[in-house]
């Protein structure tokens, strides 16, 4: 079935991952569209996975899902007893990822309304629960991570510049009982390129005295539309 839209990427050298911009054809016209225009991206059935997850082979969603099944087994916590938190969840990419390695994905979360609406439209009945807002509430998350049995919390590309803050993960991060296992992508542009989530993060978890890290790998999360290889650390750790 040939897909309702066709997209031009934008080739244009030394953009940041924000900058970066395609040309939609759609219904007869073109629009010029930001990637990181999620609302925009969103509206568009099939529209991210064209363009992110095929056209620029985007490896964060599995790769996130492959370490925190990775770290349940570290702890005897096999795939079936998880019970997932999908933080930075947008329309269920990552989601779809979890449930195809028989995690139950239970809670999605996203700073846009959209992206809520987009995974109730293109994965249907995937989340049980959807939260919406730039910081969480940390009453509600504790209640859901307690009523829902919650043991996994997980997020792919979500933390860190320009997304969820550090510290507002390690308030998410502490609602989490024993048992739990933490999966993350992070941006890793290397040294001298100022980037700082990875540290960030580490540093935040060696802050609890219970976790510790039992998965660390650098790996291609995409390639920018230049055709540059842009690579990611992946990040899993246990609450013991």
């Amino acid at each position: 079935m040939t897909a309702p839209f066709t997209v031009e990427l934008d080739p244009t050298p030394g953009r940041r991952q924000g900058e970066e911009r395609f040309v939609l054809h759609r219904d007869g016209g073109s629009r010029e569209v930001v990637l990181h225009d999620y609302a925009t991206v969103y509206s568009v059935p099939g529209l991210y996975e064209e363009v992110v997850q095929q056209r620029l082979q985007c490896a964060s969603p599995a790769t996130v899902a492959d370490a925190a099944v990775e770290a349940g087994a570290t702890i005897g916590v096999t795939p079936a007893d998880l019970r997932a938190f999908d933080l930075g969840a947008g329309n269920g990419v990552v989601g779809e990822e979890l449930t195809a390695r028989g995690v139950t994905v239970v809670v999605g979360a996203d700073g846009i309304p959209e992206a809520r609406d987009a995974a109730h439209r293109d994965r249907p009945g995937m989340y049980a629960h959807y939260l919406v807002g730039e910081r969480l509430e940390g009453e509600e998350v504790a209640r859901l991570v307690r009523e829902e049995r919650l043991n996994a919390l997980v997020a792919a590309g979500a933390v860190g510049e320009g997304h969820v803050p550090v510290d507002a993960l390690a308030e998410l991060w502490s609602a989490f009982p024993p048992g739990s296992v933490i999966a993350l992508t992070l941006k890793d542009g290397g040294p001298g390129t100022g980037d700082h989530d990875v540290p960030d993060v580490e540093g935040m978890l060696a802050g609890f005295d219970d976790t510790s890290v039992v998965v660390r790998r650098r790996f291609r999360h995409r390639l920018s539309m230049a055709g540059t290889e842009l690579f990611y650390v992946v990040l899993a750790a246990v609450k013991r």
